[in-house]
């Protein structure tokens, strides 16, 4: 199907992680002593991924995509879950790569869909575990990555686009489509348009009016 313009990209960042609030849960979480990233969402997180799908309730959404985090599938998943479409998991949009533990196997799309069943089974990713790049220390390190992961979903998918990434990821996508690295808050939502191929209008960033609790969204 040809994709039509303008078409509205909406990005989120996930919610409120176990981990933000339980200082103990990566130690508890890890195996063979390691510390793990991979948190769940809070209850709190929980509630504000709830007021996501409100707010998307009547938004007309094509596509949705995510990282292969357990916090990202989980917010993603909420948002959608009434709406008949799968999450499509994708390593381009995870965290800066210094931040993230090696890919590990929760990235397995199998592994994922045995515990979030809304994972698309059927996507090749832009970047698996086996395919990403080498990155620098820094946030914007990850600025590459996203853009090509941006520019590859973009070129084959059509109609309005709900990515859900991190916080540098989402920072990077600010990066690759106006220009400006900014970090938005937790379980907040950005706008942009594409008006033609390659051409974006910037709406807003990190609004949280949906949200019931605003404090501490940890916009960092």
């Amino acid at each position: 199907m040809p994709i039509t313009y303008p078409r509205k990209i909406w990005i989120v960042r996930h919610a409120e992680r176990e981990d933000n609030i339980n200082r103990n849960w990566r130690k508890l979480d890890g195996a063979d002593g390691l510390t793990s990233d991979n948190s769940m969402l809070s209850v709190r997180g929980r509630q504000q991924a709830k007021e996501c799908k409100n707010r998307f309730e009547n938004a007309q959404i094509s596509h949705t995509f995510a990282s292969p985090f357990d916090r990202t599938i989980e917010t993603a998943s909420t948002i959608i879950e009434d709406k008949g479409m799968k999450v499509k998991a994708d390593g381009g949009l995870c965290e800066a790569l210094y931040l993230c533990d090696k890919p590990p196997g929760f990235w397995e799309t199998d592994k994922l869909a045995e515990k979030f069943p809304l994972v698309d089974l059927d996507y090749i990713p832009v970047f698996s575990k086996y395919t990403l790049p080498r990155e620098g220390c820094g946030d914007d390190a990850c600025v590459p990555r996203v853009g090509k992961t941006l520019r590859a979903i973009f070129e084959k998918y059509e109609g309005n686009l709900l990515l859900v990434g991190h916080g540098a990821s989402i920072g990077a996508c600010h990066e690759v489509l106006m220009g400006d690295f900014k970090y938005v808050g937790q379980a907040t939502v950005s706008e942009f348009e594409e008006t033609a191929p390659g051409k974006y209008r910037h709406n807003y960033s990190s609004d949280s009016s949906h949200l019931s609790d605003k404090k501490n969204l940890r916009p960092w």
